[in-house]
């Protein structure tokens, strides 16, 4: 079986999943770079707070969205709303955060963007609880309502 042919047995939200989780690894890698080279630089030897929060994002944001792609596959309400749009929501919207991240690291001149938030950081967290939380606790409730009737014995 080749590549391709395996990747058509799985699951639309698993499709979507996987190219952001590759995106999230391309931008953990890099931003791993530049967190390197921004410690060697540093006269105390640690990265600006914002390059540090990118990578770090980065490498929590590909496991998370392979998790909710995984769980988005056991989503029972087919007709109501595709569980793989909610996985898209949420991968864009995360891009969007990594790039926040990465522009506050390139500015480098602010080290908490909530200590006076501006219009658009706000604006941002609305957008992510909207674009992430929101989707992403419909997918949890979603597959544990696909899951449970197939669960051996009574969980609770």
């Amino acid at each position: 079986m080749t590549p391709t042919e395996l990747l058509l047995l799985l699951p639309a939200p698993l499709h979507a999943a996987l190219f952001f989780a590759a995106l999230y690894m391309i931008g953990a890698l890099l931003t791993g770079v530049w967190k390197w080279r921004s410690m060697l630089s540093a006269s105390d030897g640690i990265a600006h707070k914002y390059v540090d929060i990118a990578h770090h994002a980065a490498l929590h944001y590909g496991p998370f969205i392979l998790l909710a792609g995984v769980l988005a596959s056991f989503w029972p309400f087919e007709s109501v709303f595709g569980a793989w749009i909610l996985v898209e929501i949420m991968g864009w919207t995360m891009v969007l955060s990594l790039s926040r991240y990465v522009m506050l690291g390139i500015k480098g001149t602010i080290s908490n963007q909530l200590h006076r938030p501006t219009g658009s950081a706000k604006l941002g967290l609305i957008f992510f609880f909207f674009g992430s939380v929101l989707p992403g606790l419909a997918i949890t409730i979603g597959a544990i309502i696909g899951i449970w009737p197939g669960l051996p014995g009574v969980p609770f």
